[in-house]
């Protein structure tokens, strides 16, 4: 202790005086966030045996008179006060606010523990006092995107900052990393990120960079496919333009390695809006003016949402619950009498005008509630359907779940004939498989005089040959082949109807023993037909009754023109299509018989 205070009191370094340690007042703008009381009872210890052997460096306080500031040492002093000492060494200086920040930014960054956070707050200090990165980063030895990443970290709110520094806490095992990812956001962002998704982000393991960029990425939204003009200013008077707001990726392509930045200072494919709330507003904003925009000329215009995703409470709040799933709607062409206008609000094309058919779901609270409703003369509406095409629909539609269901246990059939016999082979001797008999696979799917119902003789009786020549496993195969053959057929492009597909369906169910009846019982189940039908049959029904005799009737009325509205056409006369696909089927077909001729 002796020697220390002999140090102390006779310093060999030129203007450093001896001051009187209660003298002396940290600094208010210490960049340094945290100084643990491990690290300064540890440089305590080492002031006692050796004494004080670098002195810090203070001006006269600017605001309390006799007192002096310390701009470069504080945690000397905090040691030297912990160690005993009544004085310590420092350097006076007379500095102005820039000069005397400019020595604790120095002093901070030649510290080799500096922490990435505080090394972040001390250059973003040193570029607020005007320093030039690109000159900062020369003094440093670093590259100038480091020098920014570092500064960034500087942004963090202080519930990060504050997460952070707790010891053993999950956030203070990110690294430098993640906090540079996070940084990136603005305030709000960075708050919402910690409170929706802090919790989950470490609840499924430690993420990885890469996982936490895609966690961040996915709350973003990428502005090349925006609807509006990202030059419109009128649309968020107080926001103000996208492609001027200092809150997109784009303005910071250092941060965000922004290589692709067009020339002329537009968006790049990959920019992206750093504030989501900010782009709620302006989406619900521009869906409103569209809205209002489209409505004019479209009164029955309907809302329809593309993705699962939770749209932003702005949007909610602009198109309340008028809004429909696209996946229950079949989008059809502008000149499809079946077409309803219909809006998207979400996704790139957010805006869009399409049509799609609505179905009877919610055509029932649009202007063709029924189809009994009828305009002027008597005749079906535009985009009015007569009971019978949408029966005939739904049987389209229950058809085609029959379809799928057979070519699902035709594969199921295919792949567990191939693991029976790759099984028998495994197991059996040469002897007995002399003695396999390949039908006894068949057996279980169905007995052979079933096969007799298979309209393609030649390959059966290929197989039966097979069967009688060989019986190996290759006859196996050839039955594998025969099934392949109707699972091809069945959804093969040559067949243009889904009765034919249906009929097809049914002769595969028959010689695999498929219980078809059960199959379609399972379809009328899961679709199932409307409850407003009800009503139009009997609406149906007292039409029919109110009509007179047909003895009664004059020749043109008996003939069938009732002139009737959303009933089933009569058995002799074609219903009329939804759409102009036949008519454009029988142009086609005229003019192929002509050139033939």
């Amino acid at each position: 202790m002796a020697t220390a205070l002999k140090l102390s009191a006779e310093p060999k370094r030129p203007n450093v005086r001896m001051l009187d340690i209660d003298q002396l007042l940290p600094t208010a703008d210490n960049l340094r966030r945290r100084i643990t009381n491990g690290s300064v009872e540890s440089l305590a210890k080492s002031i006692a045996r050796e004494g004080l052997l670098h002195p810090i460096v203070v001006r006269p306080h600017p605001s309390e008179e006799g007192k002096w500031e310390i701009r470069a040492g504080e945690r000397r002093w905090r040691a030297a006060k912990l160690a005993g000492l009544a004085q310590i060494p420092a350097v006076v200086r007379r500095l102005d606010d820039e000069a005397a920040m400019a020595i604790t930014i120095t002093e901070n960054l030649q510290r080799e523990n500096l922490h990435p956070l505080e090394e972040g707050r001390t250059i973003q200090t040193a570029l607020d006092q005007g320093q030039n990165p690109k000159q900062l980063a020369a003094r440093l030895g670093k590259s100038l995107a480091f020098v920014l990443r570092r500064a960034s970290l500087a942004g963090l709110t202080e519930a990060w900052k504050d997460a952070v520094f707790v010891a053993d806490s999950d956030a203070s095992r990110l690294s430098v990393a993640h906090l540079e990812l996070i940084a990136r956001l603005p305030s709000e962002t960075q708050d919402a990120l910690a409170a929706d998704d802090f919790a989950a982000i470490f609840g499924r393991g430690f993420p990885t960079v890469e996982e936490l960029r895609r966690i961040i990425d996915d709350g973003l939204h990428t502005l090349a496919s925006m609807p509006w003009g990202l030059n419109d200013e009128g649309i968020e008077p107080v926001a103000g333009s996208c492609l001027n707001c200092p809150k997109r990726s784009g303005k910071q392509p250092v941060l965000f390695d922004h290589e692709d930045l067009p020339a002329d200072g537009s968006v790049s494919p990959t920019d992206r809006c750093l504030d989501p709330s900010c782009f709620d507003r302006k989406h619900a904003a521009y869906l409103t003016s569209r809205e209002a925009s489209l409505r004019s000329d479209h009164p029955n215009l309907r809302l329809v949402q593309v993705g699962y995703q939770k749209i932003g409470n702005a949007t909610t709040q602009a198109v309340g619950d008028r809004v429909t799933r696209l996946y229950q709607l079949r989008v059809v062409k502008k000149s499809d009498p079946c077409g309803t206008p219909i809006m998207q609000i979400d996704g790139p094309k957010a805006g869009a005008l399409l049509h799609a058919d609505l179905g009877d779901k919610t055509q029932r609270n649009g202007p063709h509630a029924n189809s009994a409703s009828a305009t002027e003369g008597g005749q079906p509406g535009r985009g009015t359907l007569t009971l019978a095409e949408r029966e005939d629909r739904l049987s389209r539609r229950r058809q085609a779940f029959v379809v799928k269901r057979v070519e699902a246990m035709l594969r199921e059939f295919t792949a567990e004939a191939a693991r029976k016999v790759m099984g028998d082979m495994a197991v059996r001797s040469d002897e007995a498989a002399r003695s396999f008999d390949p039908l006894s696979l068949v057996l279980s799917f169905g007995t052979t005089t079933r096969f007799d119902r298979c309209h393609d003789e030649e390959a059966w009786e290929q197989f039966h040959k097979r069967c009688a020549n060989d019986p190996t496993d290759r006859a196996v195969e050839a039955l594998m082949e025969v099934v392949q053959i109707w699972a091809r057929r069945l959804s093969g492009t040559d067949l243009k109807t889904a009765r034919a597909q249906a009929r097809d369906a049914g002769s595969i169910a028959a010689i695999l023993a498929i219980d078809l009846a059960a199959i379609e019982l399972e379809a009328e189940r899961e679709i199932p037909e409307p409850t407003s039908w009800k009503v139009l049959r009997e609406q149906h029904a007292v039409a029919e009754a109110k009509k007179p005799d047909s003895t009664d009737m004059p020749d043109d009325a008996a003939s069938g023109d009732t002139g009737s509205v959303g009933l089933p056409a009569p058995d002799n006369e074609e219903a009329k299509p939804c759409s102009t696909r036949s008519r454009r089927s029988r142009r086609k077909r005229g003019k192929r018989s002509r050139s033939r001729s």
